[in-house]
């Protein structure tokens, strides 16, 4: 083996009086415009409500009947509905009923229109599943201060439905890694138990010739079984609070080489490595280059003597680190899924392993706020590229 290198980030309310534009500067106008539906039979009340809406700087759809008003509810899918109460088709305790009965993960802001003083509609809408409540007639300084509160509430529904839908997908990923242990937990188990059983009735039938054979199987089965464990214990660590520090690529190198030279000078590898310097948790990044390194060298071609390069760069905010090698590769519907804890490809001539390596790796990349990437090399092997984000 040789190691060639260069070494080398409210304000006041105001008056009831205030424009609506003004009053946006005011309680402050953050966040993405929404697109309101306002429902009223009468034109002027839909007029007044239709530009609060606008100056308040949202989209607004208009509907002088509760039937189009819900066939525009199912089109537009408006994050606010601002309904009359009494008006031809659908009313407004039907129009709510019916929004909330359709709702899957987005939710609808609805607010009612209501006369002075009356608290017995108040009472229903809010049965019925609407959030608030104005009084007719429409004071355009109200309708703003309830749009903010919407957003507010419509943005934090929004953030519960990514959570939850997280949730469920970290959830069916814990399944199906647990899975994939027990499959491959199971076979050096199965075996462990059905030598002892063999070596028992041995035993009880005086014959123990084969007794060390067993005892070795029994033994490798275990050791396999430890390793597996181990490497999935390490995976787990991966992450956390990080350690940063600058690091040089090269000495980095320099010393996982010299923890596989034997495994390297046995296939003939050639590792080089340009140095770059970079900030990075030390041990996690070594840990990083030890599986590709490694990797390169298991997955190398019959009879081709293995070519890493090692090299750096800054990337946007960040940084990228490069392994590159001339082994067999990985096909390009492949690339995404041997990322994945425990998958293995199961080629002709592959070593055994335990699949967890490019996994790993992609957990550093993740736990500095980055990514990891497969690609082909010039040479017809595998780039694998560990994204880092700015510390």
């Amino acid at each position: 083996m040789t190691v060639n290198s260069k070494w080398s980030a409210p304000g006041g309310l105001g008056r009831p009086d205030v424009d609506a534009a003004k009053i946006s500067g005011q309680l402050g106008n953050s966040g993405a415009a929404m697109t309101v539906l306002v429902v009223d039979d009468d034109e002027g009340s839909l007029l007044v409500a239709k530009a609060a809406v606008e100056k308040s700087g949202h989209k607004c759809i208009v509907a002088a009947d509760g039937d189009t008003a819900w066939q525009l509810y199912l089109e537009r899918r408006p994050q606010v509905v601002v309904s009359d109460l009494m008006m031809p088709g659908l009313d407004g305790f039907d129009l709510c009923r019916a929004i909330r009965a359709a709702e899957t993960s987005s939710y609808t802001y609805v607010v009612l229109l209501t006369s002075h003083g009356a608290q017995e509609d108040v009472l229903e809408g809010m049965r019925a599943g609407a959030d608030d409540y104005v009084t007719k007639p429409l004071d355009p300084f109200v309708l703003h201060t309830r749009l903010l509160a919407a957003r507010r509430v419509t943005a934090l529904h929004g953030a519960l439905a990514d959570a939850l839908d997280e949730a469920k997908d970290s959830n069916e990923r814990l399944a199906e890694f647990t899975g994939r242990v027990s499959h491959d937990l199971r076979n050096p188990l199965t075996s462990i138990l059905g030598y002892v059983e063999l070596g028992a009735t041995d035993a009880e039938s005086g014959q123990t010739g084969e007794a060390t054979e067993y005892l070795e199987i029994v033994g490798s089965s275990a050791r396999r079984m430890l390793s597996m464990v181990e490497e999935l214990l390490a995976f787990a660590s991966i992450g956390g609070s990080l350690s940063r520090s600058r690091l040089s690529l090269a000495a980095l190198v320099k010393e996982v080489a010299a923890d596989l030279s034997l495994g390297l000078r046995e296939a003939g590898a050639v590792v080089q490595c340009e140095d770059f310097d970079f900030d990075a948790d030390e041990s996690q990044m070594r840990v990083a280059l030890q599986n590709l390194i490694q990797n390169a060298v298991a997955y190398r071609r019959p009879d081709v003597p293995p070519v890493i390069s090692v090299t750096g760069q800054e990337a946007g905010a960040g940084v990228v680190v490069r392994v590159e090698d001339n082994g067999k590769g990985i096909g390009a519907g492949d690339r995404r899924r041997v990322v994945e804890p425990l998958v293995r490809l199961r080629r002709e001539g592959d070593p055994a392993g335990t699949g967890l390596g490019l996994a790993t790796c992609a957990r550093i990349a993740t736990a500095h706020g980055g990514r990891l990437e497969i690609s082909p090399s010039p040479s017809g092997g595998t780039t694998v590229s560990v994204y880092l984000g700015a510390p």
